[in-house]
Protein backbone atom coordinates (compact mmCIF):
# COMPACT_ATOMS: atom_id res chain seq x y z
CA UNK A 1 0.00 0.00 0.00
CA UNK A 2 2.49 2.44 0.99
CA UNK A 3 4.90 1.52 -2.20
CA UNK A 4 1.55 2.71 -4.29
CA UNK A 5 1.64 6.09 -3.18
CA UNK A 6 5.02 7.14 -3.63
CA UNK A 7 4.60 7.79 -7.52
CA UNK A 8 1.17 9.51 -6.45
CA UNK A 9 3.08 11.93 -4.23
CA UNK A 10 5.83 12.41 -6.55
CA UNK A 11 3.18 13.32 -9.86
CA UNK A 12 1.84 16.02 -7.11
CA UNK A 13 5.30 17.44 -6.35
CA UNK A 14 5.72 17.69 -10.31
CA UNK A 15 2.62 18.97 -10.86
CA UNK A 16 3.18 21.63 -8.06
CA UNK A 17 6.51 22.51 -9.99
CA UNK A 18 4.94 22.37 -13.48
CA UNK A 19 2.00 25.27 -11.52
CA UNK A 20 4.71 27.39 -9.86
CA UNK A 21 6.17 27.54 -13.21
CA UNK A 22 3.24 28.48 -14.91
CA UNK A 23 2.86 31.00 -12.07
CA UNK A 24 5.87 32.19 -12.77
CA UNK A 25 5.06 33.23 -16.33
CA UNK A 26 1.34 34.36 -16.16
CA UNK A 27 1.73 36.89 -12.77
CA UNK A 28 4.61 39.44 -12.53
CA UNK A 29 5.97 37.41 -9.25
CA UNK A 30 4.95 34.08 -7.70
CA UNK A 31 6.07 31.72 -5.44
CA UNK A 32 9.42 34.26 -5.38
CA UNK A 33 9.80 33.64 -8.86
CA UNK A 34 9.10 35.97 -11.82
CA UNK A 35 9.61 35.99 -15.51
CA UNK A 36 9.76 39.79 -16.14
CA UNK A 37 13.25 41.49 -16.94
CA UNK A 38 13.38 45.25 -16.01
CA UNK A 39 14.26 46.63 -19.79
CA UNK A 40 16.74 50.14 -19.07
CA UNK A 41 18.32 52.52 -22.33
CA UNK A 42 22.14 52.24 -22.23
CA UNK A 43 21.70 55.94 -22.30
CA UNK A 44 18.88 56.62 -19.40
CA UNK A 45 19.33 59.37 -17.28
CA UNK A 46 20.43 59.42 -13.50
CA UNK A 47 17.25 59.32 -12.53
CA UNK A 48 15.92 56.85 -14.95
CA UNK A 49 18.42 53.91 -13.84
CA UNK A 50 18.22 54.84 -10.09
CA UNK A 51 14.19 54.18 -10.51
CA UNK A 52 15.25 50.40 -12.21
CA UNK A 53 17.73 49.45 -9.45
CA UNK A 54 15.12 50.71 -6.58
CA UNK A 55 12.26 49.09 -8.45
CA UNK A 56 14.32 45.75 -8.53
CA UNK A 57 14.64 46.18 -4.83
CA UNK A 58 11.61 46.75 -3.46
CA UNK A 59 9.98 43.89 -5.64
CA UNK A 60 12.67 41.69 -4.24
CA UNK A 61 11.54 42.89 -0.49
CA UNK A 62 8.02 42.30 -1.72
CA UNK A 63 8.31 39.22 -2.95
CA UNK A 64 11.70 37.41 -2.27
CA UNK A 65 11.90 37.19 -6.83
CA UNK A 66 14.80 39.43 -8.44
CA UNK A 67 14.22 40.65 -11.55
CA UNK A 68 17.59 41.10 -13.44
CA UNK A 69 17.94 44.90 -15.25
CA UNK A 70 19.15 44.76 -18.73
CA UNK A 71 20.68 47.99 -20.51
CA UNK A 72 19.83 48.00 -24.67
CA UNK A 73 20.93 51.10 -26.86
CA UNK A 74 17.60 51.24 -28.83
CA UNK A 75 13.92 53.26 -28.08
CA UNK A 76 12.61 50.38 -30.11
CA UNK A 77 12.18 47.88 -27.66
CA UNK A 78 14.37 45.15 -26.44
CA UNK A 79 15.62 41.80 -28.11
CA UNK A 80 12.59 38.86 -28.58
CA UNK A 81 14.89 36.35 -26.12
CA UNK A 82 13.11 38.84 -23.50
CA UNK A 83 9.68 37.14 -23.22
CA UNK A 84 8.08 39.83 -20.13
CA UNK A 85 9.47 43.08 -19.70
CA UNK A 86 9.31 46.28 -17.59
CA UNK A 87 10.36 49.23 -19.81
CA UNK A 88 11.61 51.98 -17.61
CA UNK A 89 12.07 54.78 -19.99
CA UNK A 90 10.40 55.67 -22.62
CA UNK A 91 10.44 53.30 -25.88
CA UNK A 92 8.45 53.65 -28.71
CA UNK A 93 6.69 50.71 -28.30
CA UNK A 94 5.07 52.43 -25.51
CA UNK A 95 2.22 54.13 -27.55
CA UNK A 96 3.04 57.97 -26.59
CA UNK A 97 5.02 60.57 -27.56
CA UNK A 98 8.13 60.99 -26.32
CA UNK A 99 8.05 63.64 -23.39
CA UNK A 100 10.06 66.31 -22.76
CA UNK A 101 12.86 65.66 -20.71
CA UNK A 102 11.83 68.09 -17.61
CA UNK A 103 7.94 66.63 -18.29
CA UNK A 104 7.69 65.70 -14.58
CA UNK A 105 4.07 63.65 -15.78
CA UNK A 106 4.36 59.85 -15.55
CA UNK A 107 2.28 57.15 -17.10
CA UNK A 108 2.50 53.21 -16.70
CA UNK A 109 0.74 50.98 -19.07
CA UNK A 110 0.90 47.68 -19.71
CA UNK A 111 0.72 46.10 -23.44
CA UNK A 112 0.27 42.49 -23.94
CA UNK A 113 2.51 41.16 -21.10
CA UNK A 114 4.69 44.23 -20.80
CA UNK A 115 4.57 46.60 -18.52
CA UNK A 116 5.66 50.49 -19.57
CA UNK A 117 6.74 53.09 -17.15
CA UNK A 118 7.87 56.32 -18.71
CA UNK A 119 7.86 60.52 -18.56
CA UNK A 120 10.48 62.96 -18.79
CA UNK A 121 13.99 61.49 -18.55
CA UNK A 122 14.72 63.77 -15.07
CA UNK A 123 11.98 62.97 -12.75
CA UNK A 124 9.06 61.86 -14.23
CA UNK A 125 9.82 58.43 -14.93
CA UNK A 126 11.62 58.25 -12.07
CA UNK A 127 8.19 59.48 -10.20
CA UNK A 128 5.90 57.16 -12.45
CA UNK A 129 8.33 53.75 -11.18
CA UNK A 130 7.43 55.44 -7.27
CA UNK A 131 3.77 55.64 -8.46
CA UNK A 132 3.29 52.06 -9.66
CA UNK A 133 5.40 50.76 -6.32
CA UNK A 134 2.97 53.08 -4.37
CA UNK A 135 -0.43 52.54 -5.87
CA UNK A 136 -0.05 49.15 -7.35
CA UNK A 137 1.62 47.39 -4.41
CA UNK A 138 1.15 49.89 -1.67
CA UNK A 139 4.95 50.35 -1.10
CA UNK A 140 4.60 54.23 1.24
CA UNK A 141 7.77 56.26 2.08
CA UNK A 142 6.30 57.59 5.33
CA UNK A 143 9.66 58.48 6.79
CA UNK A 144 13.17 58.61 5.98
CA UNK A 145 13.31 55.46 8.46
CA UNK A 146 10.39 54.55 7.82
CA UNK A 147 9.07 52.67 4.81
CA UNK A 148 5.78 50.48 4.46
CA UNK A 149 6.69 47.46 1.97
CA UNK A 150 4.06 44.23 1.91
CA UNK A 151 4.67 41.29 1.88
CA UNK A 152 2.81 39.53 -0.82
CA UNK A 153 3.33 35.74 -2.33
CA UNK A 154 1.68 36.39 -5.66
CA UNK A 155 0.53 39.60 -8.13
CA UNK A 156 -1.09 39.38 -11.25
CA UNK A 157 -0.83 42.19 -13.34
CA UNK A 158 -3.60 43.82 -14.33
CA UNK A 159 -4.70 45.80 -17.60
CA UNK A 160 -2.50 48.97 -16.36
CA UNK A 161 -3.36 52.55 -18.36
CA UNK A 162 -2.48 55.37 -15.70
CA UNK A 163 -0.93 58.93 -16.08
CA UNK A 164 -0.53 61.48 -13.98
CA UNK A 165 0.48 65.35 -14.09
CA UNK A 166 1.60 67.34 -10.92
CA UNK A 167 -1.38 70.03 -10.10
CA UNK A 168 1.83 72.24 -9.29
CA UNK A 169 4.88 72.73 -10.78
CA UNK A 170 6.92 73.68 -7.81
CA UNK A 171 6.63 72.10 -4.70
CA UNK A 172 9.06 72.52 -1.65
CA UNK A 173 7.89 70.53 1.69
CA UNK A 174 9.91 72.51 4.40
CA UNK A 175 9.95 70.57 7.17
CA UNK A 176 12.91 69.35 9.17
CA UNK A 177 12.99 65.56 7.82
CA UNK A 178 12.11 66.60 4.10
CA UNK A 179 14.96 69.27 3.61
CA UNK A 180 17.25 66.34 4.77
CA UNK A 181 16.95 63.50 3.02
CA UNK A 182 16.49 63.79 -1.00
CA UNK A 183 15.81 60.15 -1.32
CA UNK A 184 12.75 60.54 1.06
CA UNK A 185 11.94 63.77 -1.18
CA UNK A 186 12.29 62.05 -4.61
CA UNK A 187 9.89 58.86 -3.18
CA UNK A 188 7.13 61.72 -2.38
CA UNK A 189 7.70 63.51 -5.80
CA UNK A 190 8.83 66.89 -4.11
CA UNK A 191 10.91 68.55 -7.03
CA UNK A 192 12.23 72.04 -4.43
CA UNK A 193 14.23 73.26 -2.17
CA UNK A 194 16.66 76.48 -1.72
CA UNK A 195 19.71 74.83 -2.26
CA UNK A 196 21.03 73.47 -5.30
CA UNK A 197 20.97 69.63 -5.17
CA UNK A 198 22.06 67.31 -7.71
CA UNK A 199 21.81 63.28 -6.64
CA UNK A 200 20.79 59.87 -8.47
CA UNK A 201 17.20 61.11 -8.09
CA UNK A 202 18.03 63.76 -10.48
CA UNK A 203 18.14 67.91 -10.26
CA UNK A 204 16.18 69.67 -7.47
CA UNK A 205 14.76 73.17 -8.27
CA UNK A 206 15.89 75.83 -6.33
CA UNK A 207 15.33 79.25 -5.42
CA UNK A 208 18.48 81.07 -3.79
CA UNK A 209 17.89 83.07 -0.98
CA UNK A 210 15.11 84.63 1.17
CA UNK A 211 14.50 87.82 3.30
CA UNK A 212 17.90 88.70 1.35
CA UNK A 213 18.30 92.73 1.31
CA UNK A 214 20.71 91.93 4.68
CA UNK A 215 22.79 89.36 2.53
CA UNK A 216 22.86 91.40 -0.64
CA UNK A 217 23.75 94.57 1.51
CA UNK A 218 25.02 93.34 4.96
CA UNK A 219 24.78 96.02 7.34
CA UNK A 220 28.30 95.03 8.51
CA UNK A 221 29.99 96.37 4.95
CA UNK A 222 27.98 99.24 4.28
CA UNK A 223 26.27 100.78 7.19
CA UNK A 224 29.17 102.99 9.07
CA UNK A 225 30.13 104.74 5.50
CA UNK A 226 27.02 104.73 3.87
CA UNK A 227 23.73 104.67 6.43
CA UNK A 228 21.50 106.28 3.72
CA UNK A 229 21.51 102.87 2.25
CA UNK A 230 19.57 101.91 4.94
CA UNK A 231 16.30 102.63 6.31
CA UNK A 232 15.29 106.03 7.66
CA UNK A 233 12.90 104.89 10.27
CA UNK A 234 11.29 107.09 13.44
CA UNK A 235 14.08 109.87 12.36
CA UNK A 236 16.82 107.85 11.92
CA UNK A 237 18.86 105.71 9.88
CA UNK A 238 18.58 102.09 11.08
CA UNK A 239 20.85 99.31 9.87
CA UNK A 240 18.60 96.13 11.44
CA UNK A 241 15.57 97.53 9.44
CA UNK A 242 15.09 97.41 5.68
CA UNK A 243 16.73 99.59 2.96
CA UNK A 244 16.51 102.79 1.57
CA UNK A 245 15.01 102.12 -2.15
CA UNK A 246 14.72 105.05 -3.42
CA UNK A 247 19.05 105.38 -3.02
CA UNK A 248 20.26 104.64 -6.89
CA UNK A 249 23.61 104.05 -5.36
CA UNK A 250 22.71 101.63 -3.35
CA UNK A 251 20.44 99.83 -6.02
CA UNK A 252 23.67 99.87 -8.12
CA UNK A 253 25.24 98.62 -5.53
CA UNK A 254 22.57 95.47 -4.84
CA UNK A 255 22.44 94.61 -8.59
CA UNK A 256 26.60 94.21 -8.37
CA UNK A 257 26.16 92.38 -5.32
CA UNK A 258 23.47 89.93 -6.45
CA UNK A 259 25.48 89.70 -10.24
CA UNK A 260 28.22 88.39 -8.45
CA UNK A 261 25.97 85.55 -6.46
CA UNK A 262 24.40 84.72 -9.76
CA UNK A 263 28.23 83.76 -11.35
CA UNK A 264 29.59 82.46 -8.58
CA UNK A 265 26.26 79.67 -7.68
CA UNK A 266 25.00 79.20 -11.35
CA UNK A 267 22.05 76.93 -11.43
CA UNK A 268 19.08 78.41 -9.13
CA UNK A 269 15.88 78.74 -11.09
CA UNK A 270 15.62 82.17 -9.31
CA UNK A 271 17.38 84.60 -7.50
CA UNK A 272 15.74 86.22 -4.69
CA UNK A 273 15.60 90.24 -3.68
CA UNK A 274 13.45 91.00 -1.04
CA UNK A 275 12.78 93.07 1.94
CA UNK A 276 13.62 91.43 5.59
CA UNK A 277 12.01 89.84 8.05
CA UNK A 278 10.29 93.02 9.55
CA UNK A 279 8.25 96.40 8.97
CA UNK A 280 10.90 99.32 9.70
CA UNK A 281 10.25 100.07 6.13
CA UNK A 282 11.90 103.24 4.75
CA UNK A 283 10.14 106.33 5.52
CA UNK A 284 12.24 109.45 4.17
CA UNK A 285 10.59 111.52 1.25
CA UNK A 286 12.14 109.54 -1.63
CA UNK A 287 10.57 106.59 -0.64
CA UNK A 288 7.54 107.89 0.86
CA UNK A 289 7.23 109.33 -3.16
CA UNK A 290 7.47 105.98 -4.56
CA UNK A 291 4.80 104.40 -2.28
CA UNK A 292 2.13 107.41 -3.06
CA UNK A 293 3.36 106.94 -7.00
CA UNK A 294 3.22 103.45 -7.45
CA UNK A 295 0.30 102.29 -5.25
CA UNK A 296 1.73 101.50 -1.59
CA UNK A 297 4.74 99.65 -0.24
CA UNK A 298 4.63 97.01 -2.48
CA UNK A 299 4.50 99.10 -5.53
CA UNK A 300 7.60 101.31 -4.09
CA UNK A 301 8.88 97.42 -3.88
CA UNK A 302 7.95 96.09 -7.53
CA UNK A 303 9.56 99.68 -8.87
CA UNK A 304 13.22 98.50 -7.02
CA UNK A 305 13.05 94.81 -7.69
CA UNK A 306 11.91 95.64 -11.77
CA UNK A 307 15.18 97.86 -12.11
CA UNK A 308 17.47 95.06 -10.75
CA UNK A 309 15.95 92.31 -12.74
CA UNK A 310 16.47 94.36 -16.02
CA UNK A 311 19.95 94.10 -15.14
CA UNK A 312 20.61 90.95 -14.54
CA UNK A 313 18.43 90.17 -17.55
CA UNK A 314 21.15 91.24 -19.66
CA UNK A 315 23.38 89.03 -18.53
CA UNK A 316 21.53 86.08 -17.55
CA UNK A 317 18.09 86.41 -19.51
CA UNK A 318 16.72 82.93 -18.23
CA UNK A 319 16.89 83.83 -14.58
CA UNK A 320 14.01 85.06 -12.73
CA UNK A 321 14.23 87.30 -9.39
CA UNK A 322 11.84 86.71 -6.96
CA UNK A 323 10.07 89.05 -4.07
CA UNK A 324 8.09 88.67 -1.41
CA UNK A 325 4.56 90.12 -0.92
CA UNK A 326 4.62 89.49 2.65
CA UNK A 327 3.12 91.67 5.54
CA UNK A 328 3.23 95.40 4.41
CA UNK A 329 4.25 94.43 0.58
CA UNK A 330 1.32 91.77 0.50
CA UNK A 331 -1.22 93.99 -1.18
CA UNK A 332 -0.64 94.24 -4.74
CA UNK A 333 -0.11 97.95 -5.74
CA UNK A 334 -3.12 99.53 -5.48
CA UNK A 335 -2.73 101.50 -9.13
CA UNK A 336 -2.41 100.21 -12.71
CA UNK A 337 1.24 102.28 -13.21
CA UNK A 338 3.74 99.30 -12.44
CA UNK A 339 3.52 95.15 -12.87
CA UNK A 340 5.86 92.80 -12.31
CA UNK A 341 8.75 93.05 -14.70
CA UNK A 342 8.49 89.25 -17.13
CA UNK A 343 11.02 87.89 -14.82
CA UNK A 344 10.10 88.67 -11.85
CA UNK A 345 8.48 86.21 -9.37
CA UNK A 346 6.02 87.33 -6.91
CA UNK A 347 6.33 84.99 -3.50
CA UNK A 348 2.99 85.73 -1.88
CA UNK A 349 2.63 85.17 1.79
CA UNK A 350 -0.37 84.01 3.90
CA UNK A 351 1.22 84.62 7.58
CA UNK A 352 -1.64 86.70 8.75
CA UNK A 353 -4.68 83.83 7.69
CA UNK A 354 -7.17 81.52 9.50
CA UNK A 355 -4.47 77.96 9.00
CA UNK A 356 -8.06 75.75 10.48
CA UNK A 357 -10.41 76.41 7.64
CA UNK A 358 -10.17 76.61 4.23
CA UNK A 359 -9.24 79.90 2.21
CA UNK A 360 -12.07 80.41 0.28
CA UNK A 361 -14.68 79.81 2.76
CA UNK A 362 -12.66 81.93 6.18
CA UNK A 363 -13.78 85.44 6.39
CA UNK A 364 -10.78 85.95 8.05
CA UNK A 365 -9.40 85.35 4.36
CA UNK A 366 -11.03 87.23 2.43
CA UNK A 367 -8.24 90.08 2.55
CA UNK A 368 -5.60 87.03 1.50
CA UNK A 369 -8.30 86.13 -1.38
CA UNK A 370 -8.63 89.45 -2.57
CA UNK A 371 -4.41 89.60 -2.66
CA UNK A 372 -4.03 86.74 -4.73
CA UNK A 373 -5.91 87.83 -7.23
CA UNK A 374 -5.30 90.97 -7.62
CA UNK A 375 -1.58 90.03 -7.98
CA UNK A 376 -2.71 87.04 -10.52
CA UNK A 377 -4.12 89.85 -12.32
CA UNK A 378 -0.89 91.63 -12.98
CA UNK A 379 1.16 88.44 -13.35
CA UNK A 380 0.98 84.86 -14.14
CA UNK A 381 4.17 84.29 -11.64
CA UNK A 382 3.02 84.05 -8.16
CA UNK A 383 4.48 81.05 -6.14
CA UNK A 384 2.64 80.65 -2.97
CA UNK A 385 4.46 80.68 0.86
CA UNK A 386 2.26 79.07 3.05
CA UNK A 387 2.32 78.05 6.95
CA UNK A 388 1.88 74.53 8.58
CA UNK A 389 2.61 74.76 12.60
CA UNK A 390 2.82 77.19 15.37
CA UNK A 391 5.84 79.35 14.79
CA UNK A 392 5.56 80.37 18.66
CA UNK A 393 5.28 76.43 20.12
CA UNK A 394 6.18 73.42 17.77
CA UNK A 395 4.58 71.20 20.13
CA UNK A 396 1.17 73.00 20.38
CA UNK A 397 -1.30 70.69 17.97
CA UNK A 398 -2.35 72.66 14.78
CA UNK A 399 -5.18 70.74 12.99
CA UNK A 400 -4.52 72.59 9.69
CA UNK A 401 -5.43 69.27 7.79
CA UNK A 402 -8.49 69.74 6.50
CA UNK A 403 -7.74 73.09 5.27
CA UNK A 404 -4.35 72.10 3.12
CA UNK A 405 -5.56 69.96 0.26
CA UNK A 406 -8.31 72.83 -0.30
CA UNK A 407 -5.68 75.44 -0.47
CA UNK A 408 -3.76 73.71 -2.67
CA UNK A 409 -6.39 73.14 -5.18
CA UNK A 410 -7.22 76.53 -4.75
CA UNK A 411 -3.64 78.02 -5.26
CA UNK A 412 -3.32 75.22 -8.30
CA UNK A 413 -6.50 76.22 -10.10
CA UNK A 414 -5.52 80.18 -9.56
CA UNK A 415 -2.17 79.57 -11.45
CA UNK A 416 0.21 79.89 -8.85
CA UNK A 417 3.62 78.40 -9.96
CA UNK A 418 4.24 76.47 -7.00
CA UNK A 419 3.90 76.17 -3.03
CA UNK A 420 6.30 76.22 -0.41
CA UNK A 421 4.82 74.66 2.60
CA UNK A 422 6.72 76.72 5.77
CA UNK A 423 6.76 73.58 9.03
CA UNK A 424 9.48 73.02 11.49
CA UNK A 425 12.20 73.28 9.21
CA UNK A 426 14.53 73.76 12.39
CA UNK A 427 13.45 71.33 14.55
CA UNK A 428 13.67 67.25 14.38
CA UNK A 429 10.11 67.47 16.27
CA UNK A 430 7.26 68.96 16.44
CA UNK A 431 3.56 68.52 16.72
CA UNK A 432 2.37 65.34 14.32
CA UNK A 433 5.91 66.02 12.57
CA UNK A 434 5.90 62.77 10.69
CA UNK A 435 2.51 62.56 9.79
CA UNK A 436 1.94 66.06 8.49
CA UNK A 437 5.29 66.45 6.24
CA UNK A 438 3.96 63.08 4.61
CA UNK A 439 0.33 64.53 3.98
CA UNK A 440 1.92 67.83 2.61
CA UNK A 441 4.26 66.11 0.58
CA UNK A 442 1.29 63.38 -0.92
CA UNK A 443 -0.82 66.93 -1.35
CA UNK A 444 1.34 68.87 -3.24
CA UNK A 445 1.63 66.53 -6.37
CA UNK A 446 -2.28 65.98 -5.95
CA UNK A 447 -4.47 67.95 -3.35
CA UNK A 448 -7.10 66.33 -5.08
CA UNK A 449 -7.27 63.84 -2.42
CA UNK A 450 -8.77 63.31 0.73
CA UNK A 451 -6.73 64.39 3.72
CA UNK A 452 -8.46 62.33 6.28
CA UNK A 453 -8.04 59.19 4.21
CA UNK A 454 -3.92 59.84 3.80
CA UNK A 455 -3.95 60.63 7.77
CA UNK A 456 -6.03 57.30 8.97
CA UNK A 457 -3.64 55.66 6.12
CA UNK A 458 -0.26 56.52 7.88
CA UNK A 459 -1.50 55.86 11.28
CA UNK A 460 -2.86 52.77 10.59
CA UNK A 461 0.71 51.52 9.34
CA UNK A 462 3.01 53.99 11.58
CA UNK A 463 1.49 53.41 15.19
CA UNK A 464 0.56 49.97 15.24
CA UNK A 465 -1.41 49.08 18.22
CA UNK A 466 -1.86 52.29 19.25
CA UNK A 467 -3.58 53.59 15.96
CA UNK A 468 -7.14 53.59 16.93
CA UNK A 469 -6.05 55.82 19.96
CA UNK A 470 -4.08 57.57 17.98
CA UNK A 471 -6.71 58.27 15.05
CA UNK A 472 -9.58 59.25 17.97
CA UNK A 473 -7.19 61.76 18.69
CA UNK A 474 -6.62 63.45 15.20
CA UNK A 475 -10.19 62.93 14.79
CA UNK A 476 -10.50 65.03 17.90
CA UNK A 477 -8.20 67.79 16.98
CA UNK A 478 -10.20 68.24 13.55
CA UNK A 479 -13.05 68.65 15.51
CA UNK A 480 -11.79 71.46 17.28
CA UNK A 481 -10.48 72.68 13.68
CA UNK A 482 -13.91 72.73 12.90
CA UNK A 483 -15.20 75.01 15.19
CA UNK A 484 -11.97 77.63 15.96
CA UNK A 485 -9.41 79.74 13.97
CA UNK A 486 -6.39 78.73 14.25
CA UNK A 487 -3.22 80.94 13.28
CA UNK A 488 0.76 81.14 13.08
CA UNK A 489 0.38 83.52 16.45
CA UNK A 490 -1.79 80.68 18.38
CA UNK A 491 -0.74 80.48 22.32
CA UNK A 492 -1.55 77.54 24.57
CA UNK A 493 -4.42 79.39 26.32
CA UNK A 494 -6.81 79.79 23.17
CA UNK A 495 -10.43 78.69 22.73
CA UNK A 496 -9.32 75.65 20.63
CA UNK A 497 -7.47 74.05 23.00
CA UNK A 498 -10.14 73.80 25.69
CA UNK A 499 -9.98 72.30 28.85
CA UNK A 500 -12.79 69.48 27.57
CA UNK A 501 -10.45 69.15 24.85
CA UNK A 502 -7.34 68.65 27.06
CA UNK A 503 -8.58 66.08 29.01
CA UNK A 504 -10.14 63.95 26.27
CA UNK A 505 -7.25 64.37 24.70
CA UNK A 506 -4.91 63.41 27.59
CA UNK A 507 -7.22 60.08 28.22
CA UNK A 508 -6.51 59.14 24.92
CA UNK A 509 -2.82 59.20 24.84
CA UNK A 510 -2.43 57.55 28.21
CA UNK A 511 -4.99 54.44 26.28
CA UNK A 512 -2.70 54.89 23.22
CA UNK A 513 0.64 54.33 25.33
CA UNK A 514 -0.80 51.42 27.17
CA UNK A 515 -1.81 49.74 23.72
CA UNK A 516 1.58 50.46 22.41
CA UNK A 517 3.62 49.33 25.61
CA UNK A 518 4.70 46.11 24.38
CA UNK A 519 6.27 47.51 20.79
CA UNK A 520 8.96 49.34 21.71
CA UNK A 521 8.91 50.93 18.53
CA UNK A 522 5.05 51.60 18.41
CA UNK A 523 5.81 53.27 21.84
CA UNK A 524 8.13 55.53 20.69
CA UNK A 525 6.78 56.83 18.26
CA UNK A 526 3.29 56.90 20.48
CA UNK A 527 5.21 59.09 22.56
CA UNK A 528 6.09 62.18 20.43
CA UNK A 529 2.41 62.02 19.60
CA UNK A 530 1.51 62.32 23.70
CA UNK A 531 4.35 64.86 23.95
CA UNK A 532 1.54 67.48 22.15
CA UNK A 533 -0.70 66.95 24.90
CA UNK A 534 1.75 66.90 28.02
CA UNK A 535 3.36 70.07 26.38
CA UNK A 536 -0.45 72.29 26.16
CA UNK A 537 -1.12 70.98 30.00
CA UNK A 538 2.39 72.35 30.71
CA UNK A 539 1.70 75.67 29.15
CA UNK A 540 -1.54 75.49 30.49
CA UNK A 541 -0.94 75.06 33.90
CA UNK A 542 2.96 74.93 34.92
CA UNK A 543 2.50 73.70 38.30
CA UNK A 544 -0.29 71.66 38.20
CA UNK A 545 1.76 69.71 35.08
CA UNK A 546 4.78 69.15 37.97
CA UNK A 547 2.33 67.92 40.34
CA UNK A 548 0.26 65.59 38.44
CA UNK A 549 2.96 64.26 36.81
CA UNK A 550 3.27 65.46 33.72
CA UNK A 551 6.72 67.42 33.41
CA UNK A 552 8.13 63.94 34.35
CA UNK A 553 6.39 62.22 31.59
CA UNK A 554 7.59 64.80 29.50
CA UNK A 555 11.27 64.58 30.80
CA UNK A 556 11.19 60.97 30.34
CA UNK A 557 10.29 61.21 26.99
CA UNK A 558 13.29 63.96 26.06
CA UNK A 559 15.81 61.58 27.87
CA UNK A 560 14.59 58.20 26.03
CA UNK A 561 14.51 60.38 22.15
CA UNK A 562 17.90 61.33 21.04
CA UNK A 563 16.28 63.51 18.38
CA UNK A 564 16.76 67.36 20.23
CA UNK A 565 13.42 68.84 20.62
CA UNK A 566 13.66 72.66 19.83
CA UNK A 567 10.93 75.72 20.35
CA UNK A 568 12.37 78.75 18.21
CA UNK A 569 15.89 77.27 19.13
CA UNK A 570 15.12 76.51 22.53
CA UNK A 571 15.04 72.89 23.70
CA UNK A 572 12.05 72.01 25.82
CA UNK A 573 14.03 71.46 29.03
CA UNK A 574 14.87 75.14 28.71
CA UNK A 575 11.16 75.74 28.48
CA UNK A 576 10.96 73.95 31.67
CA UNK A 577 13.49 75.88 33.26
CA UNK A 578 12.00 79.31 31.91
CA UNK A 579 8.42 78.34 33.58
CA UNK A 580 10.10 77.72 36.59
CA UNK A 581 9.49 73.74 36.56
CA UNK A 582 11.57 71.88 39.16
CA UNK A 583 14.18 70.19 37.40
CA UNK A 584 14.23 67.60 40.44
CA UNK A 585 11.12 66.43 41.64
Amino acid sequence: MEEARTPRLVIVALLLCISMCMAAEDFLFANERSAYTIVLQSDASTSEKTAAAELQQYLRQISGATLPITEIGSFNGSPDSISHRIYVGWYESCGSPRPEAFDEGYTYRTSGSDLHIFGGSERGTMYGVFAFLEQELGVRWYTSSYTHVPQLKQYALPPLDYSEQPSLRRRLDFCYDALRHHDWMAHNRLNSLHRLVQNKYGTLSAIWGFHTFQTLMPPDTYFDTHPEYFSLNKGRRNDKAQLCLSNNDMRHELTTNLLAVIRDNPGYWCYDVSQNDNNLDCECEECMKLVERYGGRSGAMLWFVNQVATEVAREFPDVFIGTFAYHTTRQAPRTGTITPADNVVIRLCDIECCMAHPMAECPENAAFLDDLNSWLRLTPIVYIWDYANSFYHYLLPFPNYRAMAANYRLFAEAGAIGVMEEGAHDAPWSEFSELKQWVIGRLLWNPYQDTDSLASLFISDYYAAAAPFVQHYYDLCQQQAQAHHLTLQVKADAPIYSDDFVASASRLMEEALVAASTDEQALRRTKRVAAQVYYLKLRHNPQQALADGTVRKIRDIIAADSTIVRENGYTLQTVLDELGVNNRE
